[in-house]
């Protein structure tokens, strides 16, 4: 039996040459010559209920076959990016979600928007949620892993976790507390994540309000409130806004005004610059204390640089045009973050390098034969490109 066949018989394929173009990448910008390093799937499944992903792992491993798996492919870290031939895993039909007491138990190709239009009609909300909600999956986010709308009140999306079911060469179990930072932000490459639970909050209005201030005034000000951004002015302008440093706060209890709430309906349209011409966004987690100190430098090599408040620290959104001069400038964003304690947001391809032993370890525990989405825990091409221009900087 040929591998077509085998998955065939349970799970919607596809395999034409133009459709698996479109699976080789995500929303990361890959200069031309290293296309040649982003590898075309052999095929790609669809499958229907969770009982399937067993199946197709049991495939896999027996004709020694890589998976990579897919939701939305929002990210722009390339965590969904096929680096060797492989099987890519497409979850959009494993969608399913049901509410509990508090909670809402999701499949992973769930979509977040669609979670919180349903939990609205029972007076429940998602507590935290992705600015790309309206397209990107359950598991996707969590693969990635991240902060996102609530993350001020909420914290990240691991935070927000009862539990999540993953499938790895075993089968399927359940994953709870501390084992969570196993999976949580790990692109599928210690097992996939197939369901999760997730905590609700009770769906009370929130309105917002934009206030024209310094970055340095902005932390003072955040107190009770549920979400949080600060946009400088470059970025303000950018938007077509008018060029003023603007901190947005959102809560139950604010009193909202005109620019607030323009603001927070555009929550939904993030990098909506990206349409003025192609651009560069890297992203950086830097502790609350060094915060300060981090945006002062920052801006100083971003063209523009946003803050998300969270509940544990400050993510920073720089946004750069995308030409290799600045592609360094980018760099050294990052630079400036791990000088001060901090870190880039997310791994996947691009920051491979940057992950962790302890991820490593367990990646070599439970996969050993390396098939869940290969190169991404460990230096690629892309990575130690990265790794020898930091060496510079």
């Amino acid at each position: 039996m040929d591998v077509q066949t085998a998955f065939s018989k349970f799970t919607k394929i596809e395999v034409h040459p133009e459709i698996l173009e479109i699976y080789r990448y995500d929303f990361s910008l890959i200069p031309k010559p290293l296309l040649k390093f982003v590898k075309k799937p052999l095929i790609v499944v669809q499958p229907n209920k969770i009982d399937d992903l067993v199946r197709i792992l049991e495939i896999c491993e027996r004709f020694g076959l890589s998976i990579v798996p897919r939701g939305s492919a929002t990210s722009a870290y390339g965590g969904c990016v096929p680096l060797k031939e492989c099987v890519v895993i497409d979850f959009k039909r494993i969608s399913n979600f049901e509410f509990r007491e508090n909670v809402v138990v999701a499949e992973s190709g769930a979509i977040w928007m669609e979670i919180e239009r349903h939990a609205n009609k029972i007076g429940k909300a998602l507590r935290v949620y992705p600015t790309s909600a309206l397209v990107s999956t359950v598991g996707g986010w969590i693969a990635q892993s991240g902060y996102g709308i609530g993350s001020l009140r909420y914290g990240g999306i691991g935070d927000n976790l009862e539990w999540i079911e993953v499938v790895d060469f075993k089968g399927l179990r359940i994953v709870k507390g501390r084992d969570l930072r196993h999976y949580v932000g790990a692109f599928g490459t210690t097992g996939l994540i197939a369901r999760a639970c997730i905590r609700l909050r009770e769906n009370s209005e929130i309105r917002a309000k934009a206030i024209a201030c310094k970055f340095s005034d902005a932390i003072s000000r955040l107190e009770n409130a549920y979400h949080a951004t600060f946009k400088d002015s470059r970025l303000m302008q950018m938007e077509g806004y008018d060029a003023q440093d603007t901190l947005l706060l959102c809560s139950e209890n604010v009193e909202g005004n005109e620019l607030g709430e323009k603001m927070w309906a555009r929550r939904l349209t993030p990098l909506r610059i990206a349409s003025k011409g192609k651009r560069v966004f890297l992203e950086v987690a830097v502790p609350y204390e060094k915060a300060t100190d981090f945006y002062e430098n920052a801006r100083r090599v971003a063209e523009g640089v946003e803050a998300i408040f969270s509940k544990d620290c400050v993510v920073f959104l720089g946004s750069f045009s995308a030409n290799y001069k600045n592609i360094i400038k980018a760099l050294k964003f990052v630079r400036i973050a791990e000088k001060l304690e901090g870190k880039v947001y997310a791994t996947g391809m691009l920051f491979s390098h940057k992950s962790s032993k302890e991820l490593r370890d367990f990646k070599r525990k439970v996969d050993p034969k390396d098939l869940l989405n290969p190169k991404k825990l460990e230096p690629n091409v892309f990575s130690r490109i990265i790794g020898v221009l930091e060496r510079f900087l």
